[in-house]
């Protein structure tokens, strides 16, 4: 069983337009569509492409929450099974002027410790070798509710993947997490200093020593993955055909194809390099990869071993 969990999940609201967008100004687009958004969600849609079966958790409520499940209702691999809270579900814009992509994200709604409680009943239902994936931000006030059901999922030996705050996954280090996903700009933020590839991967093999067993690490434009297991270090050049027209949700890919290869083989290194398929394929589309688009670069991608 795979359950993906969203805390802070939105209703995207995307607005293309042929001309710039002008700050201050009024301006009008040419297509607009709605998407369930989340990073969380973004890993059961790419499971769901390539008809892995997961369970959807997180929060929704108020007047987007039906809305939000509708749209689900076209991915038959996705089950929605949420938690209802008082407050409404964000709405976000995303503005694509055929140049750049401008965001405007709302904060979402305040979760409270009973919201969490029930969240919690559900991941109870987890066991040995399931997969639990914490995706997008956590909301501050519930870092130590987080932390607890972590302790408990972990305790189970349930296989938890997080792509979350580092905060939150700087403290779970200790509890052996199966994956840890970030970025070098971010990571490069929380440490205070910057690096280059072998200091990168010394210090991903710290964290690989100190519990996490597989640490996947992208550079800025997620063009470039690292991992650092039990087997190694790598490397795994995402980008190198073809133009990508968006990058939005290839982090979120790389690590819904790293559980999915690693549902039918034991091999790590394997499981990166078909997350790295799935990362590329999404680049190449402005949602997310097909699974004859992942299979066709599967067949030419190629990771490099460092010593």
């Amino acid at each position: 069983m795979i359950f993906t969990c969203t805390l802070n999940p939105s209703l995207d609201c995307f607005m293309e337009s042929d001309t710039r967008l002008s700050p201050g100004g009024s301006n009008r687009s040419t297509l607009e569509y709605y998407e369930a958004g989340g990073k969380g969600i973004n890993v059961s849609i790419v499971l769901n492409n390539l008809q892995v079966p997961s369970h959807a958790c997180g929060f929704l409520g108020g007047f987007t929450k039906d809305f939000y499940i509708t749209l689900l209702e076209k991915y038959s691999f996705i089950q929605p099974n949420f938690t209802y809270t008082k407050g409404h579900t964000r709405i976000n814009v995303k503005y694509l002027d055929g140049e750049k992509e401008t965001e405007l994200n709302a904060a979402g709604p305040y979760i409270t410790t009973e919201d969490m409680e029930h969240l919690m009943t559900k991941t109870n239902r987890l066991d040995e070798g399931d997969f639990f994936v914490l995706a997008g931000n956590c909301p501050r006030h519930l870092d130590e509710e987080v932390m607890i059901m972590l302790e408990r999922l972990m305790d189970d030996h349930v296989r938890v993947c997080l792509n979350t705050d580092w905060e939150i996954a700087e403290r779970a280090i200790p509890l052996h997490p199966f994956l840890v996903k970030t970025n070098i700009p971010y990571l490069q933020k929380c440490c205070g200093t910057t690096f280059d590839d072998d200091s990168l991967i010394a210090k991903l093999r710290e964290f690989n020593e100190k519990g996490v067993a597989n640490m996947i690490c992208t550079d800025k434009e997620g063009k470039r993955a690292f991992l650092v297991c039990r087997e190694g270090a790598y490397t795994c050049d995402i980008l190198h055909k073809e133009q990508a027209v968006s990058m939005i949700g290839t982090g979120d890919a790389l690590v819904a194809g790293f559980i999915m290869n690693t549902l039918r083989s034991s091999d790590p290194v394997e499981a990166f390099r078909f997350g790295c398929c799935c990362s590329e394929a999404t680049a190449f589309t402005r949602g997310f990869g097909t699974h004859e688009k992942i299979m066709e670069l599967y067949e030419s991608c190629e990771v490099v071993r460092h010593d």
